[in-house]
């Protein structure tokens, strides 16, 4: 833009002037001349838009990411440190461990924890171990196996003994304890290793093949004697058992993975396929497996419009509450995960999983039919 200051100050002097009766056309000309120097300096007006435009664009994006480094040591979590910068006025700020990955769990994928990278380390030093000791077992038996090739040698030879001389037979039982011994130590060995593979979680994952839902060697972990489970993610109550006087009072709702039906509510055939166990009050499938997720669901309920008598929602109950699917897309959410019983009684507890939750999710939605108060519904799996 033009210096108005300067121009302020020639109209002043020209004015002056003026007042002395001293105009004259070249003193018009020269103010003239000096005015129109100072406009060919200014900026054009577009250019002023756009560099107004882009300050305020500036100013509506803020802080812009500059840096992103590892930030304080944790033994569970993982932590980064930002550096950000402000466009309008330039201001550089740090902000330390401001971003965090939690640690895995049963439930999420994260980070690996102090803990367990110490509890891979110990497994694969009792695995050494193991094999340490199946050498020294091998070793064992093959001397016992020569010596009891000498002495056979030995009897052959002499035909008038009569019994195997004592030393040898003092050898053997040597031999006999000391391989006793080693097994003994291998079994505890196989043990411990077994104990600690069932208490490594495994990691499994739902893929979607031909609308239905897979978990790849789904069916090996069967055979090797973990049990599926499913659940939900959603609002429930539990009720206590019944007092004196034939009250069951409810306990405290809790939001979360909350297991669904029993151990038998999913299956698993030999393609890693799952399948779901339909049961519906009165349905005559009822106790069948079915691949399709509307197995997952009861019936709706339908709400009619008492001034309009037109369908108004076609609602769907999960866990202790009900959603309306009419023309609504809704996503619930699902998780299989396999188990270990310590015991054929008594409640799930979550520290038996020997896997992680693997999420799925089922989209529910209802349509009305030609506009009247008919209805389709449709489930379709999703990730």
């Amino acid at each position: 833009m033009a210096d108005i200051s300067s121009i302020t100050s020639l109209i002043t002097s020209f004015r002056s002037e003026t007042r002395e009766e001293a105009i004259t056309p070249e003193v018009l000309g020269a103010l003239l001349q000096k005015i129109a120097d100072l406009l060919g300096k200014a900026a054009l007006q577009t250019d002023v838009s756009r560099l107004d435009n882009w300050r305020s664009d500036l100013a509506r994006i803020g802080y812009v990411l500059t840096s992103l480094t590892v930030g304080s040591d944790d033994r569970n979590n993982v932590y980064f440190t930002l550096g950000k910068a402000n466009l309008s006025t330039g201001i550089n700020q740090i902000a330390p461990n401001s971003i965090l990955i939690r640690q895995a769990t049963t439930e999420r994928a994260g980070v690996m924890r102090a803990q367990q990278v110490q509890d891979l380390n110990k497994c694969k030093a009792d695995i050494s171990k193991y094999f340490s000791s199946l050498s020294t077992l091998e070793e064992t038996i093959l001397n016992l196996q020569k010596g009891i090739a000498n002495i056979s040698l030995r009897v052959s030879r002499n035909t008038k003994a009569t019994t195997v001389n004592a030393e040898d037979i003092l050898k053997i039982q040597t031999d006999i304890k000391s391989l006793a011994s080693q097994m003994k130590s291998l079994q505890t060995d196989i043990q411990k290793f077994a104990t600690m593979k069932q208490a490594t979680q495994m990691h499994i994952e739902c893929i979607i093949t031909n609308s239905t839902l897979v978990i790849q060697d789904a069916h090996r972990y069967i055979r090797q004697g973990l049990t599926p489970v499913i659940f939900r993610h959603s609002v429930r109550t539990s009720r206590k058992q019944e007092d004196e006087n034939g009250v069951r009072e409810y306990l405290p709702r809790r939001r979360g993975w909350n297991r669904f039906y029993d151990d038998r509510k999913i299956s698993v055939n030999n393609g890693d396929e799952i399948s779901f166990r339909l049961d519906k009050e009165g349905d005559p499938n009822r106790g069948k497996f079915f691949t399709e997720p509307g197995v997952l669901f009861g019936n709706c309920r339908v709400v009619i419009d008492p001034n309009t008598q037109r369908l108004s929602e076609v609602r769907i109950y999960f866990g202790k509450r009900s959603f309306n699917i009419l023309g609504i897309d809704r996503h619930f959410r699902f998780a299989i995960g396999f188990y270990k019983k310590s015991k054929d009684y008594g409640p799930f507890q979550f520290g038996e999983l020997r896997t992680n939750l693997a999420e799925f999710r089922v989209i529910a939605r209802a349509d009305r039919v030609d506009g009247s108060n008919n209805y389709n519904v449709t489930f379709n799996f999703s990730m």
